[in-house]
């Protein structure tokens, strides 16, 4: 599944266009509202801001360009490793989760094994006006893939809007599946709306380790601390551990941690394949992080061509925290309609 690069921008609502963008700056000297930065153990990060937003995000783009800090009034939402640092290494063998984040490329085969360059390794970036950022990731040589990621902050809202434009660069044909991981601070609720035509029995599905069959049970799946509430698939996080997976069509999924509503938005292509157990969504969640994984449709490329996937964020404050599954179903009514519908 592919939409031109102009209605993909086109969909993220922003006011912000790449046609109103002048030419590339340079590393040496970002664009408006693009700012260096010392961010933990990484002093290279870019800190995107505007005086009008309370919003702020930083990226680090010798980290795998992961977005590193997204939260109102300083506050940051996502988690980040705290044994990473600037000095580890992008090896087959480095198992360290840094967090924050990236997008994945999947689906996971002994052909394409592992996301080492994109996931860990150094990525160019160039900036435009109107706080445009663009990263470009390493090849990534088991897979003979590469990966740019344009990033669009909106200066009065904080909404960040998101292009990721996987390449194959191989001699053949490839499918690739792009899988957006972001790994957040526990002890949140997750919230998800199910399908009403959905391919699971419980509209809704758990991954077991089994072997054999698909290890996704959507037929009697349970999780300590999921409910299903009204069409919505509700999930009180940090304690435990599980792997949750529903075929949503809503384009939307949502996180509440502290006092802030983090809403992501993202496209679903009912004809499209997807190849992680036919979810489009799926979040997971231990005593370290929650992390929540919009799905891309899986692609078929030729060889040099392009897929592009899109997604948003935003920030809505809430008055107090939420401390019950019914608050937090409430709160789907503050989410807005996609705007890849």
């Amino acid at each position: 599944m592919k939409l031109s690069r102009s209605s993909l921008l086109l969909a993220s609502t922003f006011a912000l266009a790449l046609a109103a963008a002048t030419a590339p700056a340079s590393e040496k000297s970002p664009a408006r509202g693009i700012n260096r930065t010392r961010f933990e153990h990484w002093p290279d990060a870019l800190q995107l801001e505007s005086k009008e937003s309370a919003a702020k995000a930083v990226v680090v783009p010798s980290f795998g360009g992961r977005v590193m800090s997204y939260g109102l009034h300083g506050e940051n939402i996502l988690w980040v490793n705290p044994d990473a640092s600037a000095a580890v290494p992008a090896t087959p063998t480095n198992t360290l989760v840094p967090a924050g984040f990236f997008c994945a490329l999947g689906p996971d085969s002994p052909a394409r094994p592992g996301n080492v360059a994109m996931a860990n390794g150094t990525y160019e970036w160039t900036t435009r006006s109107h706080a445009l950022l663009v990263l470009r990731s390493p090849e990534e040589k088991g897979a003979r893939a590469s990966l740019e990621r344009e990033m669009m902050f909106d200066p009065s809202t904080g909404d960040l809007g998101f292009v990721h434009r996987v390449k194959n660069l191989t001699e053949d044909d490839a499918a690739f599946t792009l899988c957006q991981r972001i790994a957040c601070k526990p002890g949140g609720f997750v919230l998800v709306p199910v399908n009403k035509k959905s391919r699971f029995a419980a509209g809704w599905s758990v991954k077991r380790d089994a072997a054999g069959a698909s290890p996704w049970d959507g037929a009697t799946p349970q999780a300590e601390g999921v409910r299903l509430l009204d069409g919505l698939l509700v999930a009180r996080t940090g304690t435990g551990s599980a792997r949750v997976g529903t075929d949503s069509d809503a384009q939307w999924m949502a996180y509440v941690i502290g006092r802030s509503l983090f809403i992501i938005n993202f496209p679903y292509y009912a004809s499209a394949v997807y190849a992680e157990g036919g979810n489009s969504v799926t979040f997971s969640w231990n005593d370290k992080m929650t992390e929540l994984e919009p799905i891309g449709p899986e692609a078929r490329l030729r060889s040099r061509k392009t897929a592009d996937l899109p997604m948003k964020w935003s920030l809505v404050e809430l008055p107090a925290e939420v401390t019950s599954f019914e608050q937090a179903r409430a709160l789907a009514d503050k989410v807005p309609a996609s705007p890849f519908q």
